[in-house]
């Protein structure tokens, strides 16, 4: 940003914020609209202050627009939406961003939703398919059973493909096999059985190099993810969370 859009900015910043003290709704829509980054950020913001339905619908499109908005303002344009949108309507358009989407967009709608609803939090993730390595992580954190059939579906999938070492899986099957551990029970168990005898067959098993090295630390990680999930006799906690 030159020095003239600076001065200009700051002569719009007084103007948006004489809009948000008369509630001049219809100015900030406009400005939703300017060139400026900074203007738009902050339009964002003073419709977030005023509310309304005007302001709500306004900052979902705002939020929904993935190609004509930038991340940050999209995510900006989602925390605005927090005060002034009912809570449940709030979380379900939540939801529609917290996988498939820009990861900066997707890191902020979880984060919001997980301190909305942190018990439930996980079972939303199940409930929209997610099994992206810090979706993986957060069910074996929290146990979350329901997720079994994500992860086994996960596993068999990898198998199948012949890609579990491969630098962009090998992460997420190796958290895959804790997780699974950790929730426990013959479901778990199962599972990781599988991995293992896959693990067993040539030639996966005579990988040399960086290949070598991920189907060693899986093989480890499932050896120690059978155990626990066969000292847990039950699985985690129950499904049920999602909405």
């Amino acid at each position: 940003m030159g020095i003239s859009d600076d001065r200009r900015f700051e002569a719009l910043s007084g103007d948006l914020k004489d809009a948000i003290a008369r509630g001049d709704t219809a100015y900030l829509l406009e400005a939703l609209d300017d060139a400026s980054f900074n203007v738009r950020v902050a339009a964002v913001a003073g419709l977030g202050e005023l509310g309304g339905e005007q302001a709500r619908m306004a900052l979902v499109r705002t939020a929904r627009d993935r190609w004509g908005q930038k991340p940050e303002l999209r995510v900006a344009a989602l925390r605005s939406l927090r005060g002034i949108s009912e809570p449940e309507r709030y979380v379900t358009l939540l939801e529609e961003f917290i996988t498939g989407e820009n990861r900066k967009v997707v890191a902020a709608s979880r984060g919001i939703l997980r301190d909305i609803d942190p018990d439930g939090f996980p079972g939303r993730l199940v409930a929209r398919g997610c099994v992206d390595h810090a979706a993986i992580r957060v069910y074996g954190v929290s146990r979350e059973s329901s997720a079994l059939g994500l992860l086994d579906g996960y596993m068999r999938d990898r198998m199948a493909a012949g890609d579990i070492s491969s630098t962009r899986q090998w992460g997420k099957v190796y958290a895959a096999a804790r997780a699974l551990g950790n929730i426990k029970g013959p479901a778990s168990v199962q599972t990781l059985e599988n991995l293992q005898a896959w693990l067993q067959e040539a030639p996966q098993a005579e990988k040399k190099g960086f290949p070598g090295q991920r189907l060693a630390k899986i093989r480890e990680e499932t050896v120690r993810a059978i155990e626990s999930a066969r000292s847990g006799g039950e699985e985690g906690r129950g499904a049920g969370h999602a909405t």
